[in-house]
């Protein structure tokens, strides 16, 4: 600690460690005591206590949570190990690798549980902490509608409903051990591997990305923008296309409707709002493209 440092202030920051502790503690489910947890990483707190006045260039909430990310990192290190506390699942859920797709065929996971990323779609980047266009086609189990926690988290308790055959992303996920669950050599699970002997669903899937790619999505949706909405047209007839493909499978084929996100991927519609825009529907049935207010 450095040695001008203020004993009142450094005392007042004990205190307020501890607290901060306590709840670090709560939050990992850690059954240690509070000093315990702070003397296992008392060399770097030290360096992060505030500094005196006129040296200090942090504000008290970046200085904080500098402080909880340390001694959330300490307190994963003296728990190495699963008390399936869901943390990880709250997070999001996992994307599938070839070797999940045993869990299809031992009926662990089903079509309805699953969605697809198509190649060119919006996703959540965590490296970049942005969004931008997926390079690959990918599969993920469900989330829990206006969250990002996995469909199989039971909210209750916090356990996994599949835990005994989960994904192979989530049996890599150490929370106390940060680090990527994916890997340059992992094969991703995709459609074809699973629905490419289906024939004619085949044959339907293939027709709608070649009407419906997401790289075709966002080429009109810049021609939008270029011509002053002049082409809209060609942004709705694909939009429709999207819609009658996924009613004519379930209206002539029989198809289970929590099928078709794994099938066609999310709707383009439900895409729109990435733009800054949504579909309307007018009283004789049709459809315009209107600003999203919520944007």
């Amino acid at each position: 600690m450095d040695k001008d440092f203020n004993k009142a202030d450094w005392d007042f920051f004990v205190v307020a460690l501890k607290e901060e502790a306590r709840d670090v503690l709560w939050s990992v489910k850690l059954d240690v005591e509070p000093d315990t947890l702070i003397k296992s990483a008392l060399a770097d707190l030290q360096e992060l206590a505030p500094k005196p006045e006129g040296l200090e260039t942090r504000s008290q909430e970046e200085i904080w949570k500098q402080v909880r990310d340390r001694l959330v990192a300490a307190a994963y290190a003296l728990r190495p190990h699963c008390v399936r506390c869901g943390t990880c699942c709250e997070k999001g859920s996992p994307t599938l690798l070839k070797q999940d797709r045993d869990l299809f065929m031992n009926g662990v996971l089903t079509p309805s549980d699953i969605f697809a990323i198509r190649p060119g779609e919006q996703v959540y980047i965590p490296e970049i902490y942005q969004n931008a266009p997926s390079e690959k086609e990918f599969l993920k189990i469900k989330e829990i509608s206006d969250k990002k926690a996995c469909m199989f988290l039971e909210e209750k308790d916090k356990s996994c409903k599949i835990y005994g055959s989960r994904p192979t992303q989530c049996r890599r996920q150490e929370c106390w051990n940060p680090k990527q669950t994916l890997t340059a050599t992992d094969e991703l699970l995709t459609r074809q591997d699973l629905l490419e002997t289906t024939g004619d669903l085949w044959a339907i899937i293939q027709k709608h990305e070649d009407r419906c790619s997401h790289q075709d999505f966002t080429r009109e949706i810049a021609r939008l923008s270029a011509t002053k909405g002049q082409t809209v047209g060609e942004l709705l007839n694909m939009l429709a296309f999207d819609y009658h493909v996924r009613d004519f499978v379930q209206s002539k084929l029989g198809i289970n409707g929590a099928f078709l996100d794994f099938f066609f991927g999310r709707p383009l519609s439900q895409m729109l709002a990435h733009y800054g825009l949504k579909l309307e529907e007018k009283e004789d049935g049709s459809h315009f493209l209107t600003m999203d207010d919520n944007d």
